[in-house]
């Protein structure tokens, strides 16, 4: 009688023991459906902006300006995640200058860091502290950016700011 017994007790506290398990895994795991996720979230930990314009992605877009606040340079990353060449357009919505840069197929161009091509804007009604517009565009896909206005002031932007050259202008380009 008691091998009759032990059948039911063992079942009763596997049963227990199942249930108790189970439990615990939901009240942990339900934290998962009630807890919004912080990998799901897309957050701009830098003082740029981001976006895309077809296949090539826009980083970290900056204009850091000058002691005298006409000239900025524009300090950007442009990846090409595609397998061709894709000419990029940089427009200045309020000056209406624009730029072209090529960006090769399958990578990464830097604009506007030491050793690396600048490339330059008007930003005499933008002052730093503020956003001035810029349209990033490859084919018949505009990017529209309200991209902040830094000065050389913090030491990570010193060595950004556009050449002191007398007589430069937003047209030239400089290397």
């Amino acid at each position: 009688m008691t091998g009759a017994l032990m059948i039911p007790r063992k079942l009763i506290t596997a049963t227990l023991s199942a249930a108790v398990g189970a439990t615990i895994a939901l009240s942990l795991a339900g934290c998962d459906f009630f807890v919004p996720q912080t990998t799901e979230t897309t957050v701009e930990t830098s003082d740029g902006v981001s976006g895309q314009t077809g296949k090539v992605f826009v980083g970290n877009a900056v204009l850091v300006t000058g002691e005298e606040g006409q000239l900025s340079n524009l300090v950007v990353t442009l990846v090409n995640e595609d397998f061709v060449d894709h000419d990029v357009s940089i427009q200045d919505v309020a000056a209406g200058a624009a730029r072209l840069v090529i960006v090769p197929a399958g990578s990464t161009v830097q604009l506007g860091t030491p050793d690396n091509q600048k490339v330059l804007f008007v930003t005499v009604d933008s002052p730093p502290g503020s956003l001035h517009p810029l349209t990033f565009m490859t084919t018949n896909s505009p990017l529209h950016l309200a991209v902040p206005v830094l000065d050389g002031g913090l030491p990570q932007y010193k060595d950004l700011t556009p050449p002191a050259v007398s007589g430069t202008t937003a047209a030239q380009d400089t290397k």
